[in-house]
């Protein structure tokens, strides 16, 4: 899936093997954190609310955690957008981890 483009979730003219039901569909979008285009290079990550960035400069994709973008750190550089999601989801802080001391 390239960074421009996504999924309809419309069912399109595939081979019945290769054919997904639409609760797998459903499954593999609510498994994948929702993103929305909001600069002509960057791409803000959702998870209730905005959890981090994605940022084009072609052919990375840098991935960055927290919001907003001016204080959000960098945790990745990688060449595929999907995998870039994934580490700015990976990265988030989970709301467990606060208040917890690593001793």
């Amino acid at each position: 899936m390239s960074a421009a483009t996504r999924s309809t979730g419309r069912a399109a003219a595939q081979p019945a093997a290769d054919r997904r039901t639409p609760s797998s569909v459903d499954a593999a979008a609510a498994a994948e954190p929702p993103y929305e285009l909001v600069d002509i290079d960057r791409y803000a990550v959702f998870d209730n609310g905005i959890i981090g960035y994605v940022e084009v400069i072609p052919p990375l994709f840098i991935c960055y955690s927290g919001h907003p973008y001016p204080t959000a750190v960098e945790v990745a550089q990688v060449f595929d957008f999907a995998q870039a999601v994934r580490c700015v989801r990976d990265a988030a802080p989970r709301p467990h981890d606060h208040g917890r001391s690593a001793a």
